[in-house]
């Protein structure tokens, strides 16, 4: 009786821990998707990313009116989080560049030129995390500011555009 409740026991163990890994590689593979995806969307230059977490203690955001877009030839960046500033932003990008590492992470960075900003923007994708995204933008004046949120597309993001670019 005691080899049969020992075998149940083992045999469960195992069927456990194949669901577990099966669990793991499916997530995997849909993180791989999400980064594949996340990566065509922002060389097409048609992608934004409304801010989830921001700040160095990454404080949540609920407010979808604070993103940064990128709209084939300009880019946006809107709320106080992101801008400095309560305008929605229009800025010319001068520099495009993208560096991907032994792992396959990839790092995007923009130059970019407006009437009240001037940056220099890094967008950082890790392989592991799918299509959430780490910004950080570093303007000619005033402080560095951090974010992340997921890349979408321009068409199924969810943000909240103010009339008016400046």
């Amino acid at each position: 009786m005691k080899k049969v409740i020992i075998s149940l026991l083992i045999a469960t163990v195992g069927l456990l821990t194949g669901y577990g890994q099966n669990k793991k590689a499916e997530k995997d593979s849909i993180a791989q998707v999400k980064f594949e995806q996340a990566v065509k969307d922002i060389d097409a230059r048609d992608f934004a990313i409304v801010v989830d977490t921001y700040g160095n203690a990454y404080e949540p955001n609920t407010d979808n009116a604070n993103f940064l877009s990128y709209e084939k030839d300009f880019m946006l960046l809107q709320g106080q989080i992101i801008a400095g500033n309560s305008y929605t932003n229009k800025l010319e990008v001068n520099d495009f560049s993208q560096v991907t590492d032994k792992k396959g992470n990839v790092k995007y960075y923009l130059q970019v030129k407006g009437f009240y900003l001037t940056a220099k923007i890094e967008i950082s994708l890790r392989k592991t995390s799918g299509n959430y995204a780490d910004v950080i933008i570093t303007p000619t004046r005033g402080e560095a500011v951090r974010f992340s949120g997921s890349v979408e597309p321009r068409s199924e993001s969810k943000y909240f555009r103010r009339t008016g670019e400046i």
